[in-house]
């Protein structure tokens, strides 16, 4: 069975990783999924592959870190559907080697802005149009996606660590100010995910030691980080909102 039959789903930063995974299952399952990435031609060309599950997808270029771009994102997908049921925050910022080993005080103001102004002011600035008119529907599902780091600390890359919190934040916040229009709101807290943004800029001992590091003494792949992703958006988890789902083999536990 379907399980988001006829459903809109915009998943941001959707042409790699995780968020290709997640458009794939979407698609699977029945959602009309609006592929999005900075790169217009990429975005098509997983848009053609997705045709085969005979959903009405699309491609669309976004930068999410300009609101303009955001406008025009969710006005083209309000003129082609009428409606916005699901929005994945999955876009961030590229993970570079300066940001992730560079100590608090060695970086600059404009350093952790490049940052924040994708993975947490992106996702605001989703947030903030598409949630009129799922209060209009009187229902919708949000997604943003943190990392472990949010929940328990990292001694590297402090400017992701600090967007990826705030993330946890907006979630509870959406959650409680808008649950009366049957919008749910979550989040997915990724711990070491073989996507090629992480696993592929590591050498080999370093990619056995953090797979050790969980309790499965693996790396997830981001397949298992869409279906997880995919049984939130469903009417199976219709009474869970405002919480921080961990996915990382059992590494941090409560």
């Amino acid at each position: 069975m379907a399980l988001l039959s006829d459903k809109v789903a915009i998943v941001t930063g959707s042409t790699k990783g995780i968020g290709l995974s997640i458009a794939k299952i979407f698609s699977k399952h029945g959602a009309n999924v609006v592929v999005t990435s900075r790169s217009l031609d990429i975005a098509k060309n997983i848009v053609e592959d997705l045709s085969s599950y005979g959903t009405d997808s699309m491609a669309l270029k976004t930068d999410v870190s300009k609101t303009d771009s955001v406008t025009n994102l969710v006005k083209t997908v309000i003129d082609h559907y009428d409606k916005i049921d699901i929005l994945i925050n999955n876009a961030g910022y590229p993970l570079k080697n300066k940001y992730w080993n560079s100590s608090f005080e060695s970086l600059n103001i404009d350093d952790y802005q490049h940052v924040l102004d994708v993975d947490l002011l992106g996702s605001i600035r989703c947030c903030m149009q598409i949630i009129p008119i799922m209060k209009k529907q009187k229902n919708g599902n949000i997604v943003n996606i943190s990392s472990t780091p949010a929940i328990t600390g990292y001694d590297k890359g402090i400017p992701y660590t600090i967007a990826k919190s705030s993330l946890l934040g907006l979630t509870k916040h959406l959650a409680l100010e808008y649950g009366k229009f049957n919008i749910r709101v979550n989040t997915l807290a990724l711990g070491n995910i073989k996507s090629s943004s992480t696993f592929d800029q590591l050498d080999k001992i370093e990619q056995e030691k953090l797979g050790n590091e969980s309790s499965l003494r693996r790396w997830g792949e981001p397949k298992e980080v869409a279906k997880t992703c995919l049984m939130i958006v469903s009417d199976n988890f219709s009474f869970v909102t405002g919480q921080t789902i961990i996915i990382d083999g059992g590494t941090v536990m409560f």
